[in-house]
């Protein structure tokens, strides 16, 4: 079982974590705010690398999904990783129209065309007017075509990054060609026996 192993510091203002802007609240009621800091970091290493374009994060707690959509959002505004921060939902019968006019809303676009096609074109142009543009598609549960969809990403924009969020592993599918799958659900070892700043991690 793969088990990040990291320790607990302890600062005169509190635990190591409050010095990060996490006071309260982990992901959800479930999750440890310890745990909740070590997975957000993980998220938010897989988007800063550039070869990434796209990262999967699955969780069986739909408020734990929620809310850490709800922090790589905060985060990634704040640290200014990215210029544009869009998102919708997929569901279990993705409506690739749907997805196309929600998109393109947040995008300040208005789709008129009647054909996915004419729409994916546009909606590709806008998003390839961002230089750094996050989208999020969460409630993942099945596959896809983001070219139909118009989601440029790989080497047709380099600075669109996407995020899928999804309940369980197989709803990631082989052929979203996500490059990091992150398992929200995963046990986070706490050793306050290593002392510094982590331990790192590894298969133990």
């Amino acid at each position: 079982m793969f088990r990040w192993v990291i320790s607990i510091m302890s600062r005169q203002d509190g635990p190591w974590w409050r010095s990060h802007g996490y006071n309260s609240g982990g992901f959800g009621s479930n999750m440890p705010l310890e745990s909740a800091y070590i997975i957000l970091n993980e998220i938010m290493r897989a988007l800063e690398q550039p070869h990434i374009g796209i990262v999967g994060i699955y969780g069986s707690s739909n408020a734990n999904r929620k809310n850490a959509v709800d922090k790589v959002t905060k985060r990634v505004e704040r640290d200014g990783l990215f210029n544009v921060v869009v998102k919708t939902s997929v569901k279990k019968k993705p409506d690739s129209k749907r997805i196309q006019g929600e998109l393109g809303n947040l995008l300040g676009l208005q789709l008129h065309e009647k054909t996915t096609r004419e729409r994916a074109t546009r909606l590709c142009e806008r998003i390839k007017m961002k230089d750094k543009i996050l989208i999020i598609l969460h409630d993942f549960q099945r596959e896809i075509d983001l070219a139909e969809i118009g989601i440029p990403f790989g080497n047709d924009h380099k600075g669109c990054k996407i995020l899928l969020v999804a309940e369980n592993k197989e709803s990631l599918p082989h052929k979203m060609k996500t490059q990091i799958e992150i398992d929200m659900d995963k046990e986070v070892l706490l050793d306050p026996a290593c002392g510094g700043g982590g331990c790192g991690g590894g298969d133990v």
